[in-house]
């Protein structure tokens, strides 16, 4: 039931603007030199035909990878180009139940390769989690299967992130975790803060407005840059 309604609210928060952005950056766990700069979208969402569930939908959007050692905005990644590969992460409240799942759809929590290692995954997971242990602290988690046949991602990173949010990793397949806590409020909502800079909170209705998407993401992170030197 969980997998058709959070396909609903992903359908939903593709048109959505965010109730709140903020800038953020980065920092790659294996190299202190490497940055990532993105825009957190979240979004409190409810359905007409759904009044009994809550959802809560946070978004990442990339925007421009940044070396420190050398002061150069890396090419590889434009904030145009950001914003078209926005990654989500639902949690989706069952008033009615007391129960609650975390997503999206597919099943696999979880940032697109390009993307990880920058702490940004964990900083996603803690607003789910600081936004339903405030507002559902009782409610049951659903045991969280995270499929990982169709990605690639290191067992030490997907160790470290599970644990960070609180849960207990039961059981561990060659292509698959299974993770468990039994309510929301024992969920941790901390992230990394030496990895991980709220640098800027933003306007949703000037940040998302068609056609300044990534003009004024390039112009914000260059702005920012210009003040560290």
């Amino acid at each position: 039931m969980f997998q058709m309604e959070l396909a609903q609210f992903e359908q939903a928060a593709k048109e959505r603007r965010p109730d709140r952005a903020v800038l953020v950056r980065g920092r790659h766990w294996q190299d202190d030199w490497r940055e990532l700069f993105a825009v957190v979208a979240l979004k409190e969402i409810r359905l007409e035909l759904l009044p009994r569930r809550d959802c809560l939908v946070a978004e990442l959007y990339p925007l421009t990878f940044y070396n420190r050692r050398d002061g150069k905005i890396d090419d590889e990644l434009s904030a145009r180009l950001g914003y078209t590969r926005v990654n989500r992460f639902f949690l989706l409240v069952d008033q009615q139940c007391g129960k609650c799942r975390f997503g999206p759809p597919h099943g696999q929590i979880g940032l697109d390769s390009a993307w990880r290692s920058f702490g940004l995954g964990s900083y996603l997971m803690a607003q789910l989690i600081a936004w339903g242990r405030d507002r559902y602290p009782g409610a049951a988690v659903t045991t969280e299967h995270l499929d990982l046949s169709q990605v690639e991602v290191l067992r030490p990173l997907l160790n470290g992130f599970c644990k960070r949010a609180g849960f207990e990793t039961i059981f561990h397949a060659q292509d698959s975790v299974t993770c468990f806590i039994k309510r929301l409020e024992l969920l941790n909502p901390d992230y990394n803060h030496e990895r991980v800079t709220e640098v800027e909170e933003l306007a949703p209705e000037y940040w998302f407005a068609p056609g300044l998407l990534g003009d004024k993401a390039a112009e914000k992170v260059q702005s920012v840059l210009s003040t560290c030197h």
